[in-house]
């Protein structure tokens, strides 16, 4: 009985731990290219981070911009088929802003995953 009582307290504990949009983490599919997209990352206070990541992933008909909305950088993507990683050093304890715009862009369907 206490075996199965355990398996059951990890089971739950397990399923409840999905984090694929908490705080430092998004994930999304974008087919709607006509608005633009703003997402917040908000660092965890006893995690280290070293990085940020942007994963880019399908087609697109034109060109699209990343902008990390509170430091004024930005990628800039162009059209075709994409399978890409952006990175780059991050260290600090500030909350990141990123903002998909469609630019030029009018179809595709793109996976997109921001994380720290």
């Amino acid at each position: 009985m206490k075996k199965v009582l355990i398996s059951f307290v990890l089971s739950i504990l397990f399923l409840s731990c999905d984090c694929r949009n908490c705080g430092d983490h998004r994930e999304f599919v974008i087919t709607d290219f006509s608005k633009k997209r703003v997402d917040t990352l908000i660092p965890y206070e006893n995690k280290s981070y070293v990085a940020y990541f942007i994963k880019v992933k399908g087609n697109v008909n034109d060109t699209i911009k990343i902008h990390m909305v509170n430091y004024g950088g930005h990628y800039v993507i162009p059209p075709g088929e994409i399978d890409t990683l952006l990175n780059a050093d991050y260290y600090g304890k500030d909350t990141l802003v990123w903002a998909f715009d469609p630019y030029r862009a009018t179809r595709g369907k793109l996976e997109i995953e921001y994380g720290l």
